[in-house]
């Protein structure tokens, strides 16, 4: 017993630790969150809306990097200084080419526009001596007012839609812009001597391909022989075109277009003379955007310069999200977030159009998949977002490499078991086998941990995340390893991953937003809450701790330890599903049918199809009440199961059998190219053959350790139902597995063999 009091007591002092170093800032290395967002001092404020709007002006400025912002505040300070500050992350339907960014920005929705930003085109020009008009009515039947901007290619654009997995309508700001009487019009152009480049058509146009007013031909550029190509924007000209829309208020879409071309030239080039040439160029802009500053109603209109298109072979840094920036007299210098992304300073390309519906006093539709931007006040937003993209770019930089090797190593490790277990094997190799075991489970609750330390090089990264890993082992392994029970080593480790992660998702999640583990803010497929990742090592260690628990003090009333069990289950059911913590839909669903299987063979019950329908009949109870509950909320405040609900109740089942669809494309994409499959079949294959052989095994653990076999069941139904529930569910099926396949070959591998 004392030994066991000393474990608790190891637990809960790490899990103060874990407190004490989150709880006072509630902050995440970079910025200081609140609220939902986790705690601290200002609560983020929705863009207020104008009582008689006027412009938005929405400046693009394609390959402007945070660097840029950075290194050139002689330029930029004095519009930054006014300004809230966010990284936008990009999300669309194929490439990352300015043909999509620009278009998913217009549609509120990820989406592909791919090769037609050249067939962007006043209505008034011609293509190969050809009038845009006749060639807009052959393409769609359609007839383009004058003095229109048209995208020729609007049929084709919807044509490579068709199989969108989300629920898209191209044009879609533009259209209920124009349906609330709102004017739209758009401007400038990356045009080059070789070819056309107008993807800034695709956002600002409605479902027809219209954009009302504008100019998107070359009357905006000036010959400049100094100009890689000879040809770049007339900043002044564009300011007056600008300025000359002011008495007909609306959006206006503007386009620079010159860090494009130099992006397009940059192959023939020389390094020096492209820098001179971008630094020039960026001297230009931030003129134009400073004289569009002094010009424009602060009081009526909002400036909104984003950069829709990251990367690019030719720009300074990594540029992985864009910088985008807000200044109305409403704002206060600060940071960007949103509920989408729930990360102060973080947003996604998908905001802008809800922003600007909500600017007009128009509520976003549910085919829009962002939220309006909120502003977070606070100083030096330059300088904090610098600090955090740091941070993220390093994290995304580290992330593959480190986990392949973890992937690799645990691939290698239960291979290894697995073999040890038939083959004849020395005593010392057994030894190391199951500490390297213990290891490979310390692993996930390390890379949570290890956030809490200073944030040094990638190299004193992988020096702490190694320590960490050895300590815990060290501790689990050599104190406890025969001294006590044999369930205690992994008691010790799957009680403290799985206290770690509650405790983490309670807080806000701080340390999963910063762990190599977890999600990634740059491809941005999820911000907040539980991600995949840690969905199944929570499942995964929450089963085995509770069932390893009641094996180790089996001597106590079953039923106390089965209720206890059954409280611990629901409160992590409550914490994955709650909107403000977890927000995991497809954790909730597979750990109610994991917890529920545990449970009710824990009672007694049999594992069959009656077992099996009482757990899925209670899963989609829970299911059809989260959906209620989120129903209830302001649409602002609704997670993803809300949002999709509200989607299928205006637009019929369509996008339910969209979003299926997508989830099962994706999980078939990873199965085939992901090393995490890998984990998860070779684990389902260990368990499948140390289910058969060696003879006798399984009923040896069966025998000795029933409610942790139990838990082994557990963990299996855990990795199948989230591999199903979840968009990346191959990566939640693996993850949970690293409880599953270990375990079962540590405890084998501590049996004596039957022959010796």
């Amino acid at each position: 017993m004392k030994k066991t009091y000393l474990l608790l007591l190891l637990l809960i002092s790490i899990a103060t630790i874990v407190i004490c170093a989150v709880w006072p800032s509630g902050q995440t290395k970079g910025i200081t969150v609140s609220s939902s967002y986790g705690r601290g001092a200002a609560q983020p404020k929705i863009i207020a809306q104008t009582k008689e709007p006027g412009h938005v002006y929405l400046v693009t400025v394609d390959r402007l990097t945070l660097q840029d912002l950075v290194e050139r505040q002689d330029l930029f300070a004095p519009i930054t200084g006014q300004a809230a500050l966010g990284l936008m992350s990009v999300g669309v339907y194929g490439g990352l080419t300015p043909d999509n960014s620009y278009a998913s920005i217009g549609a509120g929705a990820p989406i592909s526009a791919a090769n037609t930003a050249l067939n962007g085109i006043n209505t008034g020009g011609t293509i190969q001596n050809i009038p845009a008009v006749d060639i807009y009515r052959q393409r769609t039947g359609l007839y383009a007012p004058a003095h229109t901007v048209v995208q020729l290619d609007i049929a084709r654009i919807k044509t490579l839609n068709a199989g969108n997995s989300y629920s898209v309508t191209p044009g879609l700001l533009g259209t209920i812009l124009q349906a609330h009487h709102v004017p739209v019009s758009v401007m400038g152009n990356a045009d080059t001597k070789e070819e056309k480049a107008r993807p800034a058509v695709a956002l600002a146009m409605d479902e027809s391909g219209l954009a009302p007013g504008g100019d998107v031909s070359n009357n905006l550029l000036t010959h400049d022989v100094s100009f890689p190509g000879g040809m770049r924007t007339d900043y002044n000209k564009l300011l007056s075109s600008v300025m000359n829309s002011k008495n007909n208020s609306g959006l206006v879409v503007v386009e620079l277009g010159d860090l494009e071309r130099l992006e397009t030239y940059g192959p023939y080039l020389d390094g020096q003379v492209l820098q001179t040439q971008r630094q020039e160029t960026l001297s230009r802009e931030a003129y134009f955007i400073t004289r569009l500053l002094e010009a424009m109603n602060r009081d009526r209109d909002m400036l909104l310069v984003v950069s829709p298109t990251p990367r690019g072979n030719y720009v300074s840094g990594a540029n992985y999200i864009t910088p985008a920036l807000v200044i109305h007299n409403s704002v206060q210098p600060g940071f960007l977030t949103s509920t989408t992304t729930r990360r102060p300073g973080i947003m996604k390309n998908t905001d802008l159009a809800p922003t600007i519906l909500n600017f007009y006093h128009i509520e976003a539709p549910d085919l829009m998949y962002g939220q309006t931007l909120s502003v977070i006040p606070a100083n030096q937003a330059v300088a904090s977002l610098a600090t955090l993209y740091t941070q993220l770019e390093q994290n995304n930089r580290l992330r593959s490499p480190i986990l392949h090797n973890y992937v690799l190593i645990l691939l290698i490790l239960l291979l290894l078991s697995l073999g040890a277990i038939f083959l004849p094997r020395p005593n010392i190799l057994v030894r190391i086998l199951k500490a390297l075991l213990l290891a490979a489970m310390a692993v996930p609750v390390t890379l949570l941990l290890v956030t809490l330390l200073p944030e040094g090089t990638p190299t004193q990264l992988l020096f702490e995340i190694g320590a960490l890993v050895v300590g815990i082992t060290s501790a689990v392994y050599l104190w406890l390893n025969n001294r006590s029970h044999d369930l205690d080593p992994f008691i010790m480790i799957t009680l403290l991953t799985s206290l770690c992660i509650i405790i983490d998702l309670l807080l806000g999640a701080p340390l999963q937003k910063s762990s190599l583990l977890s999600y990634d803010p740059i491809p941005g497929a999820r911000f907040y809450g539980l991600g995949n990742e840690y969905e199944g090592i929570l499942l995964g260690s929450t089963i085995i701790a509770t069932t390893a628990l009641i094996d180790r003090f089996a001597k106590y009333p079953r039923k106390i330890s089965i209720g206890l069990a059954g409280l611990y289950y629901l409160i992590n059911l409550y914490i994955i599903a709650a909107p403000e913590k977890g927000a995991d839909a497809g954790g909730a669903i597979a750990g109610t049918f994991a917890f529920l299987i545990v449970l009710l063979l824990l009672l007694g019950f049999k594992l069959n199809l009656r077992t099996i329908a009482i757990t899925v009949i209670t899963v989609l109870i829970l299911l059809l009440g989260l959906t209620l509950y989120d129903l209830h909320k302001p649409l602002q405040a609704q997670s993803h199961i809300g949002r999709t609900a509200n989607l299928i109740l205006q637009n019929g089942p369509g996008p339910m059998f969209n979003i299926i669809y997508r989830k099962i494309n994706m999980n078939i994409r990873l199965i085939k190219y992901t090393i995490w499959s890998r984990v998860f079949l070779v684990s389902l294959a260990s368990l499948a053959i140390l289910f058969y052989q060696p003879v006798g095994a399984m009923q040896r653990i069966l025998t000795r350790y029933p409610q942790t076999f139990i838990g082994l069941i557990g963990v299996t139904a855990a990795s199948i139902t989230g591999l199903i529930f979840n968009d990346s569910g191959i990566v939640t099926a693996a993850t949970a597995m690293i409880f599953g396949a270990p375990t079962l070959l540590y405890l084998i591998l501590r049996m004596p063999r039957p022959d010796s």
